[in-house]
């Protein structure tokens, strides 16, 4: 028997459109990889402009939001499945949450305006797709210091990683296969051209091959949000991101065996790099390529290709200077205040700068290096690696932070 002041609703209460706002705004951001201390902060400004008092949970996977009223609380749970990021159609969602707050645009109108923005289909091709991976990876292949056939082995490998992302996407089991599957072949189309062009680099084409799949962003967002303290939120996505450099070493060190075994390749030839201005070229394509890969639009070009070169310059100059550590720190922040100033002057999410301009500084690679030390029983040189990753990433997050301190960003995305 039910105690006396226990109250059973006897059909279910309309939603309040407000709630169902805050809902489903947590949801679209949350897709779109939003760190949960933004996330959080977004949903409830914006229930404190709807005169609701709410209390935000997020995790990478899901949202807990209770909304206090009179006295009363309602929780509400949404489940979220992460995305790729796409920064268009985050603008648009930053568009619709900038005019609720503003009281230009009803809760309703909002509802239907975000499930129109999540659920519009991709407009980029297949081909586009996967060109933008395979140039995205030829680029960074000379940025890490290597020469036209480095490049080659790079473009080739990102293409088919590009190209995997579609196959594996229409069937679940493949899916969660595809982390190791991109380290697989990228460690077997490396191994097969060697025997093609003679001998290179191959490490370097595998890793440039398959940067745009490193977590490195991922670990960097987990960390700020450990420094944040949204703990949970952190040491879930930290934990994810070390699960998918394990599948991507662990696939790259099947592979490399495989072709071993059966091909007998040359051994890795280092060749001279190309010079400091084709490197800052390269960097400028990068710009042109991270448009598609990240769906940004195509007039957010410019202020993309000035984060990468401000990224760029800004560590080579600090990292001179002041040493790695230091410079990256010095770097983070020069790209945390152009995109502060982006936000406060153009009225859109500071992450159009300041995705494009860390992907150049994160600490991604070195952390793949490190799984590949481990899987060759190189157990020192794996630690050592590790520990320079977490000590690149807390430069990375006060260096975030600091921006923050000297240009206090005006919009929460």
């Amino acid at each position: 028997m039910a105690p006396k002041n226990f109250k059973v609703r006897r059909g279910p209460r309309p939603d309040d459109p407000r709630v169902r706002f805050l809902v489903e705004l947590a949801r679209a951001l949350g897709t779109y990889s939003t760190a949960s201390y933004r996330l959080e902060e977004a949903v409830s400004i914006c229930a404190q402009s709807m005169g609701l008092y709410a209390h935000v949970f997020s995790t990478p996977t899901s949202v807990f939001l209770s909304i206090e009223e009179d006295g009363e609380y309602d929780t509400y749970l949404t489940r979220i499945t992460p995305g790729e990021v796409n920064l268009s159609k985050l603008r648009s969602i930053d568009t619709i949450f900038n005019a609720v707050f503003a009281k230009k645009m009803t809760p309703l109108t909002g509802i239907r305006k975000i499930k129109e923005i999540v659920l519009e289909p991709d407009r980029v091709p297949l081909w586009a797709h996967v060109l933008s991976f395979g140039g995205a990876s030829a680029t960074a292949s000379v940025l890490f210091g290597g020469h036209w056939q480095e490049m080659l082995g790079a473009a080739l490998i990102g293409g088919t990683c590009g190209a995997l992302i579609d196959i594996t996407a229409k069937n679940r089991e493949y899916a969660r296969l595809f982390d190791f599957l991109a380290g697989f072949f990228a460690a077997v189309i490396a191994g097969l051209l060697s025997l093609l062009i003679g001998p290179y680099t191959t490490t370097i084409s595998v890793l440039a091959g398959i940067i745009v799949l490193i977590p490195g962003l991922t670990l960097t967002t987990a960390m700020t949000e450990l420094a944040t303290r949204n703990v949970v939120s952190g040491s879930a996505r930290l934990v994810g991101a070390i699960m998918i450099l394990v599948l991507l070493g662990f696939g790259a060190a099947a592979g490399d065996e495989l072709v071993n075994v059966l091909l007998d390749p040359p051994p890795s030839l280092k060749h001279d790099g190309f010079s400091t201005h084709w490197r800052g070229f390269a960097a400028v394509m990068g710009a042109g390529f991270f448009v598609v890969l990240f769906r940004a639009r195509l007039n957010d070009w410019w202020v993309m290709l000035a984060s990468v070169l401000c990224a760029y310059y800004s560590s080579r100059f600090g990292v001179a200077t002041f040493g790695l550590e230091f410079g990256i720190c010095f770097a983070a922040a020069c790209v945390g205040v152009l995109g502060n100033l982006f936000a406060q002057f153009a009225d859109r999410p500071a992450v159009t700068v300041v995705l494009p301009g860390l992907i150049m500084l994160v600490p991604g690679s070195i952390g793949f290096r490190s799984v590949q030390s481990f899987m060759g029983a190189e157990t020192l040189s794996g630690v050592e690696s590790a520990f320079r990753v977490v000590v690149i990433g807390a430069a990375l997050v006060v260096g975030l932070l600091l921006s923050n301190a000297v240009i206090r960003p005006r919009k929460v995305l």
